[in-house]
């Protein structure tokens, strides 16, 4: 057996673990509890609460009340504006525009460009390692 096959079968050995293992533990490690889902959980039963039903009180009777007599309200004051200049208008100075890319990517963009370009060496292995292996006939 040939060097290459020998580290093609580690590789296909060790592929799925690494995957599963750099996969799993981000998220076991860094991931908050999910508390949005689940309900809380009680320590024992929940608390018991006894409801008594309510004594009905005796009608309140309101006597009616006369209005007060009307009286007009006062007039308004006079408002008096003063007269009023606008301020000065000042434009201010403009900078030249940014000609270059001063955004960094979200991390998630660079996760997947990482995904994409293993998923395509990958492709690039197994196609040249069909290559390499005689055709029977």
């Amino acid at each position: 057996m040939t060097r290459r096959n020998q580290l093609k079968k580690k590789l296909k050995k060790m592929i799925p673990a690494a995957t599963v293992s750099l996969t799993v533990f981000p998220f076991a490690a860094w991931a908050p509890a999910a508390h949005a889902f689940f309900p809380p959980v009680w320590p024992v039963s929940p608390p018991t609460v006894v409801v008594t039903p309510p004594i009905d009180p005796p009608p309140v009777v309101v006597p009616p009340i006369s209005p007060p007599p009307f009286a007009p309200p006062p007039p308004p004051p006079v408002i008096v504006v003063p007269p009023y200049s606008p301020p000065p208008i000042t434009v201010p100075p403009v900078s030249p525009p940014c000609h270059c890319q001063c955004t960094t990517p979200e991390p998630a963009t660079l996760v997947s460009g990482l995904i994409g370009l293993a998923t395509v060496a990958g492709y690039g292995l197994k196609r040249r390692g069909q290559k390499d292996a005689p055709k029977a006939e």
